[in-house]
């Protein structure tokens, strides 16, 4: 029987960033689409590596990074197939020194798998990693970033079952559930929820409540942060 988790907790308002802040963004534009034709990727977890930063779940069954008491909440809808999203994760990653490792962010995680049948697999294997615990999902998470831009075959069930191994989840459990389809209602009930936010594309994240759609490099989300750090000092 599929298992579908609780109704997460919702990103908040749906307004649009400041105008202050939609001027950094838009200066963007073109650094943003050079890191995604450059394919800029990092390097995979490996088995046994202790993560920075603290990682759960949150009541509502969504996996996090950073202090639930952040004063920045980043909530993330996105697709492991998607070039864009490694992008996005790649500048978060970059910049958890600064804003996660230090409390000052949340980062909140949801598949928004719409793009391909490997889009659904690659989150399912996802979930079935968090079914071991919010460190597994991460470190997954990271590697299947890693090895975007190698083609479909990256999101090949003997693919995702080597991923597991490689950042040492239980390899028989994770199989298990793979194989089963378990995760099926959950990625289905977090698209729906991404539609009912207003997610048309990915990757679309909620910085406190407020959407901004695409992925943005690092400074630029720098920016983006220090900006709403300050309104909120």
């Amino acid at each position: 029987m599929t298992t579908v988790r609780k109704e997460r907790r919702h990103p908040g308002r749906k307004g649009i960033l400041s105008l202050r802040i939609l001027i950094v963004i838009g200066v963007a534009v073109l650094a943003a689409a050079l890191l995604i034709i450059l394919n800029i990727g990092r390097s995979p977890q490996v088995a046994g590596a202790n993560l920075p930063y603290e990682t759960g779940v949150t009541p509502d069954g969504d996996p996090y990074k950073g202090s639930p008491d952040a004063p920045l909440y980043l909530l993330v809808y996105s697709d492991f197939v998607c070039g864009h999203c490694g992008a996005l994760a790649d500048a978060l990653e970059a910049l958890s020194p600064e804003y996660v490792e230090t409390g000052k962010m949340q980062v909140v995680f949801r598949s928004y798998a719409f793009l391909t049948p490997e889009s659904v697999r690659s989150a399912e294997a996802s979930e079935c990693a968090l079914d071991q615990g919010a460190d597994g999902f991460w470190k997954y998470h990271d590697v299947l970033y890693a090895n975007r831009g190698t083609g479909l075959s990256a999101y090949s069930d003997t693919r995702l079952r080597e991923y597991a191994q490689q950042v040492g989840l239980d390899i028989s459990m994770f199989n298990t559930c793979l194989d089963s389809e378990a995760t099926v209602g959950n990625i289905q009930a977090d698209l729906d929820r991404g539609i009912a936010d207003g997610v048309q594309g990915t990757p679309t994240w909620f910085i406190n409540g407020e959407m901004v759609p695409g992925a943005l490099p690092e400074d630029t989300l720098r920016a983006v942060f220090d900006a709403m750090l300050a309104e909120g000092s």
